[in-house]
């Protein structure tokens, strides 16, 4: 570890080094008596938070948040090593080695003699490696295997739609997508015709898989742009806010007309 841990590293690994120097002074016995009861749940908790802000200062641009977010992951995930480490698990240098194995194996095209032109192709040779050399073969009895049972519903219905991918189950076109999401949408009007409310949360949990297989076929992360839509719902409505004080208007049923206006003026300005 390094001695000198409150002065500043001029170098990557030294600078490393002393984030995992002061955690384990933290997590000492006469440390603080926060950091020494984090485990392994807290940390990954806080590690998903924390990888949440830095993903807000991506959407914005922010270079200081992301620098400042980032640094925030980085003490989760050293967290976690030293809690290994305290648990006779493994060494926080064999995690490191093993996943720099990992990337060495999977890219052979830069590390070996395979050739790869493009995205598609490396991803064939990393869905290869995994299956052929490390053995990471679905089993017929459980093809969702490798999905974590913990990931959010959102996550999950991506994850699952990747692995359909990777078999071929995948629709041709974007506009094959955008018709099934159609179709879902009219289930979903005939289910609340009906009024039965378990055709409603089926219908509409199919129109939702549906949008986020929309994502996944172009590419996007379904959270990512959920949360970016969230963060503008919020920024706008705190804009419109303040604009109805200004104005006396008050946010009730009553004065829905003048608050889309509101809204209405608060994109405009945008």
């Amino acid at each position: 570890m390094i001695d000198n841990y409150r002065e500043h590293q001029n170098d990557f690994s030294s600078a490393a080094d002393r984030l995992y120097t002061i955690i384990t002074i933290l997590r000492a016995p006469g440390g603080c008596p926060w950091d020494r009861v984090q485990t392994n749940k807290t940390t990954t908790e806080s590690l998903i938070d924390e990888s949440y802000e830095y993903l807000d200062g991506v959407i914005k641009n922010d270079i200081a948040s992301e620098r400042e977010e980032i640094g925030d992951i980085m003490i989760n995930v050293f967290m976690n090593l030293k809690i290994h480490e305290e648990a006779g698990d493994f060494p926080p240098v064999d995690a490191i080695n093993e996943v720099c194995d990992k990337l060495i194996r999977r890219h052979p095209h830069v590390f070996g003699e395979e050739k790869a032109q493009n995205a598609d192709e490396v991803l064939s040779l990393w869905n290869s490696v995994k299956e052929n050399v490390e053995g990471h073969k679905d089993k017929a009895s459980d093809f969702f295997g490798h999905i974590p049972t913990t990931l959010p519903p959102l996550e999950k219905a991506y994850e699952i739609q990747k692995k359909l991918k990777k078999v071929g189950f995948d629709w041709e076109s974007t506009e094959g997508v955008i018709d099934k999401i159609c179709e879902e949408l009219d289930e979903v009007r005939e289910a609340i015709a009906s009024g039965n409310k378990d055709d409603i949360e089926e219908e509409l949990g199919d129109l939702l898989f549906s949008v986020v297989n929309l994502a996944r076929f172009m590419k996007i992360r379904p959270n990512t742009v959920l949360h970016r839509t969230n963060e503008k719902v919020i920024d706008r409505f705190q804009k419109l806010f303040i604009l109805a004080s200004e104005r006396s208007i008050p946010l009730d049923k009553e004065h829905a007309a003048e608050m889309n206006e509101l809204w209405d003026e608060i994109k405009d300005m945008e």
